[in-house]
C-alpha cells in the first residue's frame, strides 16, 4: 500500500504521455516562438498578449501561467536570446592570434545570421520604444566584460581597458543594428573582415 508521500505530485503526474511541468514548458516555448515570429514580422511593437496567444494557439490563461504581462515576456525572451549570443562568443574569447580573432568574428556573424528574429530583438529593438531599455542596460555589461577580460587583457590601465571595451561593444552593436534594419549593405565576408579589423585596431590602441 502506498502512502500519500509515495504518490506522484501534480507536477510529475503523467497525462497524455507528458507531465504537467513538460506541458507548461511546451506552452512557454510556444509563446516564445510566437513572440519571435511577431518580432520578425513587425518588431516588438507587434508583441501583445492577445497577438502572442493567437499566434501560439493558446488562451490568455496560459500566457499568465508564465508571464505577468507583455513586458515580462519580452524581458525574459531578451535575456534568453542574449545568453544564446554570449555563450558561443565566450568559447572563442581568448583571441591572441589572427586565426582566433577570425574564429570569434565568424561565430558572432553566424549567430546573428542564424535567426533574424532573435537578432532583430537583441540588436534592433532596444533602439525603439519597446520597454527593453532597462533590460538592455542590465544585460550588455556581460558582453563588455567579455571583451574587457579576454580581448583587452594586455591593456594595463583599467580605465583604458574599459574605455576600449565599451566603445567597441557599442560600435559593433550599432553596426549590426543598421545592417539588420537594412540601412547598411554588406555581405557575410565583409562583416567578418570588418569585425576582425575592428578587434585588431582596438587591441593596438594603447600599445
Amino acid at each position: 500500500m502506498h502512502s500519500a508521500q509515495d504518490s506522484p505530485g501534480p507536477e510529475t503526474r503523467i497525462w497524455g504521455g507528458t507531465t504537467l511541468t513538460e506541458r507548461r514548458e511546451a506552452r512557454r516555448a510556444a509563446l516564445f516562438e510566437a513572440a519571435l515570429d511577431l518580432i520578425g514580422e513587425s518588431g516588438a511593437a507587434g508583441v501583445t498578449m492577445r497577438a502572442v496567444c493567437r499566434r501560439a494557439g493558446l488562451t490568455d490563461r496560459y500566457f499568465y501561467e508564465s508571464f505577468t504581462d507583455r513586458d515580462d515576456l519580452l524581458d525574459v525572451l531578451y535575456r534568453q536570446v542574449a545568453t544564446e549570443f554570449l555563450e558561443p562568443m565566450t568559447a572563442f574569447a581568448d583571441a591572441d592570434d589572427p586565426e582566433r580573432i577570425r574564429a570569434l568574428a565568424e561565430i558572432l556573424i553566424d549567430t546573428v545570421l542564424s535567426d533574424p528574429r532573435k537578432s532583430r530583438l537583441f540588436l534592433v529593438e532596444p533602439y525603439s520604444s519597446t520597454g527593453l531599455g532597462q533590460t538592455t542596460i542590465a544585460v550588455m555589461p556581460a558582453f563588455t566584460r567579455l571583451i574587457q577580460d579576454h580581448l583587452f587583457t594586455h591593456i594595463a590601465d583599467p580605465a583604458q581597458r574599459r574605455l576600449a571595451a565599451v566603445t567597441m561593444a557599442a560600435g559593433n552593436a550599432g553596426m549590426f543594428s543598421a545592417w539588420l534594419a537594412g540601412r547598411l549593405r554588406a555581405n557575410r565576408e565583409q562583416l567578418i573582415d570588418h569585425v576582425v579589423e575592428t578587434i585588431s585596431a582596438y587591441r593596438t590602441m594603447y600599445r
